[in-house]
């Protein structure tokens, strides 16, 4: 980790500008300036989960290994069928996510242009303060209570290479554009639920908090680093819409805290600051286009509903996930187009109660949806 992180600096001036349209003016952004040490240290309410830990919105995989053999039994045919049929390309990207942080993944959604210019601006030490929060392990919005050993530890479910080692494909990279082993560091540890999904959505909801233009592929992106870990046989696809749930929950975290979402809309300023400047232009114009389809197919993997008759919500508190991507609309409001936008009840780990209805949401439709309104 860099020592900027520690700095103390001159805070950022001016209001944050986010959402669906970009301001009109596109000055060069300040010189680059890192969180103040206090700023950094906190403690935030939101460095503990609002419910302790993540376990009860992810508990529906208990019901599911201990009376639904038939769903365990398809969660590893599913995990044999992608790994076995990974072409060269789905095994580089695979390899590749292993490999690097998130933040790097997630900046293939910016498209090449941009993605460069980030990546190239991280380097340098020009996005402190996005650094300091988003950029890897010991990234400010996670740290431990965002980093599924707890989960892990409380499942301890083997992992596919484990539990099938003639069925998996063991796919190696050259350590350092893929992972050299993936299988090395998670032989004999719990896969449920996927930290890399849970990192690579929360990371991906706060740069889509920061960039509402960019929410699709970003989220897309995300869940092709999920995706990633069933195609090498470390994690099922339950592990990783687990992760996904769990991603979900901790981003609302930390943007529901108030003194927190204060660093995340700080940092937002820095990286529209650098982004609009590249582009000279709005950032919308360059949003490349998506696909939609293949983020909804890893919603649920292909599962049927395995609890038609579940009846459920979606969490109040996820409306803060649209804050500046409706800046217009009350949290009511924003919580009405998740749940007009979120997939049915009763797939394989939703459940009922006060910790239902994160599976559900569906954040690439409803921003869709928003963009529909214009």
């Amino acid at each position: 980790m860099s020592v900027r992180r520690g700095m103390a600096v001159l805070a950022v001036a001016g209001a944050m500008t986010v959402g669906l349209t970009a301001p009109v003016a596109f000055a060069q952004p300040p010189a680059p300036a890192p969180f103040e040490l206090g700023e950094l240290v906190g403690p935030y309410p939101s460095d503990l989960p609002a419910r302790g830990t993540y376990i009860g919105v992810l508990d529906g995989f208990t019901a599911l290994r201990d009376s639904r053999p038939d769903i365990m039994d398809r969660n590893l045919e599913h995990t044999v069928a992608i790994n076995n049929s990974a072409d060269e390309a789905t095994q580089a990207q695979a390899l590749y996510d292993d490999n690097h942080a998130r933040l790097d993944s997630l900046a293939d959604a910016f498209g090449e242009r941009l993605a460069s210019v980030f990546r190239e601006a991280l380097a340098d030490g020009r996005l402190p303060k996005v650094e300091s929060l988003l950029d890897g392990y010991l990234a400010r919005a996670g740290l431990l209570a965002n980093s599924t050993l707890v989960e892990k530890q409380y499942w301890s479910n083997p992992r596919p290479f484990d539990v099938a080692p003639e069925r998996i494909v063991r796919y190696h990279g050259d350590g350092v554009s893929g992972g050299a082993d993936p299988y090395g560091d998670t032989a004999g540890t719990g896969s449920y639920p996927s930290g890399h999904t849970s990192q690579g959505y929360w990371t991906a909801l706060l740069l889509a908090d920061m960039l509402p233009e960019f929410a699709p592929q970003l989220l897309t992106r995300a869940s092709a680093i999920g995706h990633s870990r069933v195609v090498l046989g470390v994690h099922y696809p339950l592990d990783v819409m687990g992760g996904r749930i769990m991603g979900q929950a901790a981003a609302v975290d930390r943007l529901a805290d108030p003194a927190f979402a204060r660093l995340v809309d700080a940092a937002g300023v820095e990286l529209r600051g650098l982004l609009e400047a590249e582009t000279g232009g709005p950032l919308a114009d360059s949003a490349a286009s998506t696909d939609a389809e293949l983020y909804r197919d890893r919603l649920t993997y292909g599962f049927e509903r395995s609890n038609p008759d579940l009846v459920n919500d979606i969490p109040p508190s996820a409306a803060v996930l649209l804050r500046h991507a409706a800046p217009d609309l009350t949290d009511a409001e924003r919580l009405d187009v998740l749940r007009e936008t979120a997939i049915d009840a009763g797939y394989p780990l939703d459940v009922a109660g006060p910790d239902g209805g994160w599976l559900r949401i569906d954040l690439v439709a409803a921003y869709e949806e928003l963009a529909a309104r214009g």
